[in-house]
């Protein structure tokens, strides 16, 4: 089966995907059992929010490579510029809310940043590279 530019920069994805989805379910467990409901959803949104913005970012950048890999720094600074000025914006409504699951948000945040970059780099280091193959100029 062929793959498309962005798929053959994106394979690691499914496997990554797969991680963060267990942890969710678990970390939203244990966040109920210590916090309550508010606990489960504080951490399942902390996971969910980092398992998107990294799709988000890995996409962006999946693509400006497969157009131009020059593009490469500026979609990625740009994704991290946007990304981060929304979650301001997100946790300065959170906090003005006074929501209770603002802690269980944050170990959220944490546990699925460990997540994703721990699967990610067990995947790197059990795959071949390159992922695109060479073009002969």
């Amino acid at each position: 089966m062929a793959e498309g530019p962005v798929a053959s920069r994106t394979r690691h994805l499914g496997h990554t995907a797969a991680i963060m989805a267990a942890v969710l379910v678990v970390g939203a467990g244990v966040g109920a059992l210590v916090g309550g409901t508010v606990g489960g959803l504080g951490v399942a949104a902390g996971v969910a929010l980092v398992a998107v913005s990294y799709l988000a970012s890995t996409l962006a950048m999946a693509w400006a490579d497969s157009v131009a890999p020059r593009l490469v720094f500026g979609v990625g600074l740009g994704m991290y510029i946007l990304k981060f000025s929304l979650f301001g914006v997100m946790l300065v409504a959170v906090t003005e809310a006074g929501w209770s699951g603002r802690t269980p948000m944050a170990w959220g945040i944490v546990v699925g940043v460990v997540a994703w970059t721990a699967s990610h780099v067990w995947w790197m280091a059990r795959n071949a590279y390159p992922y695109v193959k060479p073009t002969r100029t």
